[in-house]
């Protein structure tokens, strides 16, 4: 037994599969009445081997991956969750055209300050634009035409805003913040990045040593980005909350201004609940003596629309019992009664909704039940119908 294991190990070895599946191989092996040879060991192994294979490739053939859903081929050699997966680790890079049209001119400031996010944001030094995929950082912000921006993966995302983001960051006199001017919103876009050319025009030269990058602006310098990898680099910089609610100071929006900012501090109360609060002076700081109808807020429009009810309640016609009878015939049915019936028929007054179903074996009984069922409903109630038969009656 030593000796066919240790064949079957340099089998598996060379052959680069898992000795311990060849387990039922080996005992029938062993349970032979010849002397065993290499050869027949070999070829015994081999056929094996081939027999395995076929099994696994029909079985491909038959079978659907669970992650795409298409047939020949496992999850594990999926095609599209290995790229999937290749995208997912390869950082995104943005290359587009400079466009400076949609927002005004912005110098690069110096001051105190402290921070409190943690937002993560990569040196790029292929993206014209700083770019952002949230804006709640920003201040300014203003809407702006869709632009399309070419991601280095030849996939395209749009911009469709633009505004100013303070960032915090590290300096050898202490604390500092800084303004990001011009940054781009695109809501698409898996990462924040901070372009290095754009920086480069509006401040000044950015310098790249083994250790980091590095920016020198009013004589000091201080570092712009922490080496993360091979060619990547963190920003040292932390974007700061605006202190104020994100409203656009643009004259886009018409209407009262400082109504429609105190709708936004007040969670988007109503005009008639922020007009009882100035009257009545429940507002501290308000200082407003009249509420100006604002045109249109566009999380109210998102988040308070109702849809229409799809059809109205119809009225109800009948005065009483037996004045409206409605019926339907149902059928044939695919199983039918141990009995041998296959149709039913249903008769229900409007009035009251008093409901009778009757089992058809055919659907020519429909006039014998509706004229069995008006005998019923005028003996039990004591009214009396206009014995129009159903459709499915006079058409039998």
């Amino acid at each position: 037994m030593f000796t066919l294991l240790a064949w079957v190990q340099d089998y598996g070895y060379m052959m680069g599969v898992d000795v311990a599946s060849y387990q039922f191989l080996i005992t029938a092996l062993e349970s032979r009445a010849d002397s065993l040879t290499w050869e027949l060991v070999t070829s015994r192994l081999l056929h094996e081997d081939l027999k395995r294979k076929e099994q696994e490739q029909e079985a491909q053939k038959t079978s659907a991956c669970h992650y795409c859903g298409e047939q020949g081929h496992w999850i594990a050699k999926c095609p599209v969750r290995i790229r999937e997966n290749a995208e997912r680790q390869r950082p995104q890079r943005a290359n587009v055209a400079d466009d400076d049209d949609d927002c005004g001119d912005y110098l690069f400031s110096v001051g105190g300050g402290t921070s409190k996010s943690s937002e993560v944001w990569l040196v790029d030094s292929g993206a014209t634009q700083h770019m952002t995929y949230s804006k709640e950082y920003m201040k300014n912000y203003k809407k702006m035409t869709p632009v399309d921006v070419h991601l280095a993966d030849d996939g395209v995302v749009q911009a469709v805003g633009c505004g100013d983001i303070v960032m915090s960051m590290k300096s050898p006199r202490g604390i500092k913040k800084g303004v990001l001017t011009k940054v781009w919103h695109i809501p698409k876009l898996s990462r924040n990045l901070f372009s290095v050319g754009r920086f480069t025009k509006d401040v000044g030269p950015v310098t790249f040593e083994r250790d980091g990058c590095f920016a020198e602006t009013k004589k000091i310098k201080w570092q712009l980005g922490a080496r993360e990898g091979k060619g990547l680099f963190k920003l040292c910089m932390t974007p700061i909350m605006p202190d104020e609610a994100n409203v656009s100071s643009s004259k886009d929006r018409k209407g009262d201004t400082t109504s429609y900012l105190w709708h936004l501090r007040l969670g988007h109360i109503g005009h008639g609940g922020l007009d009882a609060i100035v009257k009545k002076g429940y507002g501290v700081g308000i200082n407003m003596t009249a509420v100006k109808q604002w045109e249109l807020c566009d999380g109210c429009a998102l988040e308070k629309q109702t849809r229409v009810s799809y059809m109205p309640k119809s009225p109800n016609y009948a005065k009483k019992l037996l004045e409206v009878t409605h019926s339907d015939v149902c059928g044939p049915m695919k199983t039918s009664t141990f009995s041998g019936k296959k149709y039913f028929v249903t008769f229900i007054d409007e009035y009251s909704h008093f409901c009778v179903v009757y089992l058809l074996r055919n659907k020519s009984e429909v006039a014998a039940k509706f004229a069995e069922f008006v005998a019923f409903a005028e003996t039990q109630t004591g009214g009396r119908t206009r014995e129009n038969p159903p459709c499915e009656a006079t058409s039998q």
